[in-house]
């Protein structure tokens, strides 16, 4: 091995430390420039690529430009020795469509590499607002995603990062990469440290809600842009974005929030970076940071609904007071707006959500006690022509006092709930 060889080695093994994300062997190439420049000094500028003939030892000295030269993961893009054969020295063994093959480089010396960037459009007019309680045991405290226990109010929404590059976001076993990955006991699976990271901010740029890092399990989710169809090559035991496909963190996921419990209401902007530790190597980095106006709503589920696409139950927007009833602390009861149940009347596709008086007056969903949509009293599906009035069944609280709103499915459709409290049957 030349003296240039073994100097690149010597910084393989500082940059990458005992836990390469490839097999042993496998030949994970430096994540650093040519050794005969400072490695650490000046990543962000492009070394000329060098096809000398000790090439076929280490000749990806090039390093794209924004990857972490001490700590990336593949920054030069050449997953050398992954490939069946080896690769010329012109070309880069490259992950391309769940498969590692040799590619030619560029000019420059540059290996294909993967493009993602957060897609703003997929919550803009899709984000959502609710509470929800926490335990002291509960993932999301041990992750930090909320600012404390008891009941916090999250703004929800969903992250959609495609991959645009010419290469896949690779990654492979977590195992065999724990310095980028952490084990989470509660969901069972590793996730990617420093993928995403979330902040509210007000018209100032001060942050007004704790930036959260949201650690990612990279899959190959859907295609993009058709975003229908499942890719799933890349799994959470074997870590990747391909390129033409996207992850997509849903809004019900732990963690795909920011806590915003002592927000006012107001005008905001979410903020999102994506890979912002510069670990995975892109050819883009210009489009990992995304601003999308936020919001932020007072706590009142009567209030008319922004987006007419906030369907179903669980909204917190455009319901209606139906009143308040008494009843005997710890005793069954139902609620109901439904002929066919028996006990009052609806008209519409209505349903209806219980709490407790003392809890939450407003009866935000996340304090809900008891909530229906379709009653099934007929034994038949709504949409089939079945009763589409609600019958909920709960318990009476301490306060011996409930609060009962109702809305219609869809909130641009009309609806009537004459309510009933009943015993319980």
């Amino acid at each position: 091995m030349t003296q240039r060889a073994l100097i690149s080695l010597f910084f393989l093994t500082v940059a990458c430390g005992t836990a390469p994300i490839i097999d042993a062997g496998a030949g994970m190439d430096a994540s650093v420039r040519d050794a005969g420049t400072d490695a650490g000094a000046d990543a962000g500028t492009d070394a000329p690529f060098d096809a000398g003939s000790d090439a076929g030892t280490d000749a990806a000295v090039w390093v794209g430009e924004g990857c972490n030269p001490e700590r990336g993961v593949e920054c030069d893009g050449d997953w050398s020795g992954r490939c069946a054969e080896p690769c010329s020295a012109d070309e880069c063994c490259s992950p391309v469509n769940a498969e590692f093959v040799c590619v030619a480089r560029a000019a420059d010396g540059a290996c294909p590499a993967a493009d993602i960037f957060f897609d703003a459009e997929r919550i803009e007019g899709r984000y959502r607002f609710g509470w929800r309680f926490f335990e002291s045991a509960d993932c999301a405290l041990d992750e930090a995603c909320v600012d404390g226990e008891g009941w916090r109010r999250l703004l929800r929404f969903a992250t959609w990062t495609p991959n645009v590059g010419e290469a896949d976001l690779y990654m492979g076993d977590p195992e065999a990469s724990t310095d980028f990955f952490t084990y989470s006991e509660c969901h069972e699976h590793f996730h990617f440290d420093s993928y995403a990271r979330y902040s509210l901010r007000d018209a100032t740029g001060a942050e007004v809600a704790s930036g959260h890092k949201q650690s990612f399990c990279l899959v190959d989710s859907f295609r993009y842009p058709e975003g229908d169809a499942r890719g799933n090559f890349y799994t959470c035991d074997n870590q990747g974005i391909q390129r033409g496909y996207l992850d997509v963190y849903t809004d019900n996921l732990d963690c795909q929030w920011v806590d915003i419990t002592d927000v006012p209401p107001g005008e905001y902007v979410l903020h999102v970076d994506l890979n912002y530790e510069g670990l995975l190597l892109e050819s883009d980095y210009s489009n990992n940071s995304a601003d999308v106006a936020i919001t932020v709503p007072p706590d009142d589920v009567t209030r008319p609904c922004d987006a007419p696409d906030v369907r179903g139950a669980d909204r917190n927007c455009g319901l209606e007071r139906a009143g308040n009833y008494t009843c005997t602390p710890g005793e069954a009861i139902e609620v109901a707006c439904s002929a066919a149940c028996g006990f009052g009347s609806c008209t519409g596709d209505a349903f209806l959500r219980v709490c407790d008086i003392d809890r939450d007056p407003d009866c935000d969903t996340g304090f809900s006690i008891g909530d229906n949509d379709n009653s099934y009293c007929d034994m038949m599906l709504c949409g089939l022509g079945g009763d589409c009035c609600p019958r909920a069944f709960t318990t009476c609280p301490d306060s011996g006092e409930i609060v009962v709103f109702s809305g219609a499915w869809d909130p641009r459709m009309a609806h009537t709930c004459d309510v009933v409290v009943r015993p319980g049957t």
